[in-house]
């Protein structure tokens, strides 16, 4: 498919509004506030860390011991998700299957299976998997170009995304989102990543403006760029980044790295929720010329209250912090801002300490933990139930899911 071929003009590829979130004055971060945009603060936090505690921001946890057998073993899991009821594991780095199992630890099947045939994936990785919650369709992004559906009934949908100005590409993530999808593409030579929007059958949303769809593609500096009633974006970046979903809204970074823009459900139009403001550390690089603080945006969930966050802060994290990256809380309702010393500390039932990988659309939070890292962490713990189930546990065994509810 050409974009010649596309019929029907594009209202709104996109609109964005590009909001240098450094710029640092008091009366541009009150503005940012009063317009409904949250600024979250990173200048302020960094040096006023502190322990946070679980209860902080949850009323419970609970730990499932996954199945184990031949058919539901899975290897190193490093990503989890829980839609449903449903808990879906991808296999280590090297994915060869994306496992079910029940909130008793109930092994369910597989979602799809890898080969090249029609429905089947060739390539996965940890953030490959969504869910339609309305819907109840299951899906696995194919690390090539195509999204794969699988739905209730059995039934199964491709949506695969073809170059919209006829040259080698690269597509960052397929998203459905309602009843149409949202594509990043990048073009092959070019550090400029865009958005691009499909209808319900995967055909392409109207046409790109001139200097897209006719002549060279080429980076361009960040703005705005108008053709008649159409808007396209464009920005300095190398990855627009899939962030998460919260509750009906689909979140996605822009390329500058400190915005985080909300789609509503079969909406083409990018509404700003939040906007990280680096202060003086945004331009600050290292030895090698790279940022010194990175917003790791992949990572980034967000509940009811919070917005959970992880940076690499180099040498600005907190000298008792053991981990090598740096935890950031941001309270939606106080606006606070608060880098934390490792993960939150559980002081709920005395167990290991937790970061949700997950947050499910009813709010529950969880992660995934290796039984020989459980069995270990459980003889330092003062969590009777981590005991009970670390009992259960060999090194052979799979991984334990721990679910926090807020």
């Amino acid at each position: 498919m050409k974009v010649e071929k596309t019929q029907k003009m594009l209202t709104v590829v996109i609109t964005v509004i590009l909001i240098a979130a450094s710029c640092g004055s008091e009366s541009e971060v009150e503005s940012k506030l009063q317009s409904g945009v949250k600024v979250i603060s990173l200048e302020s936090a960094i040096g006023n860390e502190r322990v946070v505690y679980l209860s902080e921001v949850a009323s419970a946890v609970d730990y499932i011991p996954l199945e184990t057998s031949e058919e539901s073993l899975v290897g190193m899991a490093r990503h989890i998700m829980l839609e449903n009821d449903v808990i879906y594991l991808p296999e280590g780095s090297g994915i060869q299957k994306l496992s079910r199992f029940s909130l008793s630890g109930e092994y369910l099947g597989s979602v799809g299976k890898r080969g090249r045939a029609f429905g089947e994936y060739v390539r996965l990785d940890g953030f490959s998997f969504d869910y339609d919650y309305q819907a109840g369709i299951e899906m696995i992004y194919d690390r090539g170009n195509k999204l794969i559906e699988y739905y209730p009934d059995g039934s199964i949908k491709e949506i695969t995304v073809e170059s919209p100005i006829g040259k080698n590409f690269s597509v960052n993530f397929i998203k459905k989102h309602g009843d149409i999808y949202i594509a990043a593409i990048g073009i092959d030579g070019t550090k400029t990543q865009d958005l691009i929007f499909l209808d319900s059958c995967g055909t392409l949303i109207g046409d790109f403006p001139d200097g897209y769809s006719k002549g060279d593609y080429q980076e361009k500096v960040g703005g705005t760029l108008r053709e008649g009633g159409m808007i396209v974006s464009f920005s300095p970046i190398t990855s627009l980044t899939p962030l998460y979903r919260y509750k009906e809204q689909l979140m996605i970074l822009n390329g500058s790295k400190d915005t985080i823009f909300s789609f509503k459900s079969n909406s083409t139009v990018a509404n700003v929720r939040y906007v990280v403001d680096m202060g003086k550390f945004i331009n600050e690089k290292d030895e090698f010329g790279s940022l010194l603080i990175k917003f790791i945006a992949s990572f980034t969930r967000e509940s009811n209250k919070h917005l959970f966050m992880t940076f690499n802060l180099d040498k600005y994290k907190p000298a008792l912090n053991k981990e090598f990256l740096a935890r950031v809380l941001f309270n939606k309702e106080t606006n606070q801002t608060t880098v934390l010393i490792n993960s939150l500390v559980n002081d709920i039932d005395g167990g290991i300490s937790f970061w949700p990988q997950h947050i499910s659309r009813d709010g529950k939070m969880v992660s995934v933990i290796g039984a020989i890292d459980f069995i270990d962490a459980a003889k330092e713990s003062k969590s009777q139930k981590m005991k009970e189930v670390a009992a259960t546990l060999t090194e052979e065994s799979n991984p334990v899911v721990m679910v926090v509810t807020p």
